[in-house]
């Protein structure tokens, strides 16, 4: 599903709606979201028991990897920008695009030693 938003959300055709964006935007959050708990979940199996407890603990350093991750973002957007409004919207996609080909293809390779 997050593929699906990801590939609906890019700007092939001349025209480009809002409930194009939105309806891609909100496939892509919803589906991002459960992936997310589901993820967690799988994480907490195979995380050692010291991150568990304490001031460094699992939850922040996924909450600190998010806050990275937002960073990197931000400066890929800022870096996009400067090829052109026009262009802005697929290129801040095609990482999106490749992370998720990427983690399906990684899944898929490995989805027996998950659990």
């Amino acid at each position: 599903m997050v593929l699906m938003g990801i590939i609906v959300s890019f700007h092939v055709t001349t025209t480009y709606s809002v409930a194009q964006y939105v309806s891609s935007a909100l496939i892509t959050f919803v589906a991002a979201e459960v992936l997310e708990g589901v993820n967690l979940s799988l994480l907490s199996r195979v995380m050692s028991s010291r991150l568990a407890r304490g001031t460094y603990n699992g939850g922040l350093l996924s909450t600190e990897a998010g806050t990275l991750a937002r960073v990197v973002a931000d400066g890929t957007i800022t870096l996009a920008g400067y090829l052109g409004v026009n262009l802005l919207l697929n290129v801040t996609l095609i990482p999106s695009l490749f992370i998720c080909i990427l983690s399906i293809t990684a899944t898929c390779l490995t989805y027996n030693t998950l659990y």
